[in-house]
Order: C-alpha cells, then structure tokens, then sequence
C-alpha cells in the first residue's frame, strides 16, 4: 500500500498539572509517518457481539509497536482523534511492517505541549 494520504503525528496523553492541581491532559509528540487510509465500516457486522464502537477512520503506517489504544493522532486535516485498536503486521503487497489504526473522533481537543 502506497502511504501517501499525509503525514500523522502520534501523541502520548501527559498530566501537566502541579501536585494537588486538578488534572490538565495535553498532548506529547511520540512518533510522526506518512499515512494511507483504509476501507471501514461505521458500525460492525456483527454488532450483537461486540461493544458499541465507532469509527471514524482507519489508517496504516510504518510500523510502530509502541503505539497503542492510549495514543492520540492528529491527521493531514487537523483534527484529533483516539486510536482504540493499533493492529502491527505486514502489508501484503510490499512485505514492510505495518501499523493498522483504528481512530474515532476527539469531541474536546486536547493542548498540545
């Protein structure tokens, strides 16, 4: 797969809050890949047996395992979104190790450190 959509930057959620503070989250740069988009569907097929999950995009990049459901990415549009699956494996057409996300939307943006 040609990764050609954009670059994405991967994010670490880190309290920066002073010790007694309540807590304020912003966002950490971790890792930054070109991008391409995949295939998804909203809702699964088999919606009976899994939770109720959204989906707003899937992506795939070079491969990164430190990547997981923790993370936050920003894409070529500008906009937030949680990863709440990261799959790593091969791509099939080119045998490179890849990076599979599956992104649903941030409703209130983080800061960004």
């Amino acid at each position: 797969m040609i990764l050609d959509r954009g670059i994405c930057t991967v994010y670490d959620i880190k309290n920066v809050a002073s010790p007694g503070d309540m807590p304020k989250m912003t966002l950490t740069p971790k890792y930054e890949s070109w991008y391409g988009e995949l295939n998804f569907e909203t809702v699964p097929k088999d919606a009976a047996m899994q939770e109720m999950v959204e989906t707003s995009a899937r992506i795939r990049i070079l491969q990164n395992r430190s990547i997981t459901n923790h993370n936050i990415v920003i894409l070529a549009d500008g906009e937030q979104y949680k990863v709440t699956r990261a799959y790593h494996g091969i791509d099939e057409e080119s045998g490179e190790p890849i990076t599979d996300l599956t992104l649903v939307k941030v409703v209130t943006p983080y800061d960004i450190e």
